[in-house]
């Protein structure tokens, strides 16, 4: 059927690409300590990028049997389309693999109400006045890409995911915590337990408040939180602000910007990381590769518009869903870890901040390299211990300069947030306002 269709696509069009996608998931949620929620999906669809006299045009149905009608209306939505001033995706094979687990797929709902049972159990045993929500979930999905410049790829990949969060509104006292992870493969109900019983551990400690004066100290980071002073880095290297030239780092290719304890690797084959792939958006094969080596800025991530517009070659970094276009994303965001000891980290920072939340940073100037927000999750260390949380505090520092000159140690230890393997950092010379 699909060679019938392209055949028929590339005597009408110039050129062409279709994107195919499917899936099953499943997903138990809790909510204030209850079930609220059994939610099975199937969802399927397809997309057209047809060119006709040097124009794009796009269409897309969640219905992939419609394919004619697909693409014709790609091709009447041409005319006020965007230039086709790059190639489609060529024939390429990936040479990798990449961990599939069918149990995804074939998850029970009894079983994951069983387990968020579980979870609000053991978070109930170490403090009964929290409320407790709690999500399982996961799926399987497969994908495929036709281009009329001879790529046919095909790949399947499979998901898991959980959730737990703990709040509690006290008289002038509001606390919440949270945990979340994400694997290709079903995460054993032992590792969410003990993931449940930390959070609720550390949502004791931040049930006592501690006294905090604006100044400026040394802040220990947790993954959690230094995702967000990555943020510059992850926008700077974006094609979409290269192709623009609003980055900063358009011309510091090879340029020595950061600590060279600071390594960022992109890497779309680990195998515990939940966003990698054989092929990006476009089809194109992705690559491991480093964008930060050393604190020497190493690598961008294109989709193959604007690797052609900057004069670069292709990376492999297009994402997008059937009813979007491709969009210039990271895969899995590996950070390289260092020497330091978590305790001894913590005695390093004694009076500073143990950060584990940001709230608000997404409003910040993250091409000048600003985060800034509200610190909700932080912790006042006092003998190499967080003793007790800060209220009404925030930050704003510039992470371009904190990830130059600011680094203390970085521990050996690093943790999956989402799609991102980090380590815990410790910075000195951030400024805290209260």
């Amino acid at each position: 059927m699909v060679g019938t269709f392209t055949n028929k696509l590339g005597t009408l069009a110039d050129a062409f690409e279709m994107f195919y996608s499917d899936g099953k998931s499943l997903r138990v949620s809790f909510e204030n300590d209850r079930l609220s929620e059994i939610r099975q999906g199937q969802s399927a669809g397809i997309s057209i990028r047809a060119v006709k006299n040097g124009k794009i045009g796009f269409s897309y149905s969640s219905k992939p049997d419609e394919t004619d009608a697909v693409a014709e209306a790609a091709l009447r939505m041409a005319p006020y389309g965007k230039a086709y001033d790059y190639d489609f995706a060529s024939g390429a094979r990936s040479e990798h693999t990449r961990p599939f687990d069918p149990a995804c797929g074939e998850l029970n709902p009894d079983k994951l109400v069983a387990i968020c049972n579980h979870v609000k159990d053991t978070i109930k045993a170490i403090d009964s006045d929290a409320l407790v929500d709690c999500t399982i979930g996961g799926g399987i999905g497969k994908s495929r890409i036709v281009t009329s410049n001879e790529q046919d790829c095909e790949e399947v990949d499979s998901s898991f995911s959980f959730s737990v969060s703990l709040r509690l509104a006290e008289e002038g006292n509001f606390v919440q915590n949270y945990r979340f992870a994400m694997a290709n493969e079903v995460i054993p109900e032992e590792e969410i337990l003990t993931d449940a019983k930390e959070v609720a551990e550390e949502f004791q400690i931040a049930r006592k408040s501690e006294p905090f004066k604006k100044g400026t100290y040394p802040v220990l980071f947790a993954p959690s939180a230094f995702g967000d002073i990555l943020m510059p880095i992850g926008i700077s290297v974006n094609g979409t602000t290269i192709e623009k030239k609003i980055s900063r780092f358009v011309d510091a290719m090879g340029e020595q910007l950061f600590d060279e304890r600071l390594t960022l690797v992109d890497d779309p084959f680990h195998e515990e990381g939940a966003g990698g792939g054989l092929y990006d958006g476009e089809g194109v094969p992705t690559q491991k590769r480093a964008i930060i080596e050393k604190g020497v800025v190493n690598g961008f991530q294109h989709t193959l518009s604007t690797a052609k517009r900057c004069g670069h070659e292709p990376t492999g970094n297009a994402q997008r869903s059937v009813s979007s276009l491709p969009n210039p994303g990271m895969h899995n965001l590996v950070m390289a870890h260092g020497e330091g000891d978590l305790d001894e980290m913590l005695k390093q920072a004694e009076g500073g901040l143990y950060v584990s939340q940001m709230l608000g940073t997404f409003t910040s100037n993250f091409l000048a390299g600003q985060v800034s927000g509200n610190i909700s999750l932080g912790f006042l260390i006092r003998d190499g211990q967080r003793v007790g949380r800060v209220k009404n505090c925030a930050m704003n520092v510039n992470a371009f300069d904190l990830l130059k000159s600011n680094i203390i140690a970085i521990s050996k230890k690093r943790e999956w947030v989402g799609n991102r393997y980090l380590p815990w950092v410790l910075v000195d010379g951030v400024t805290i306002s209260a």
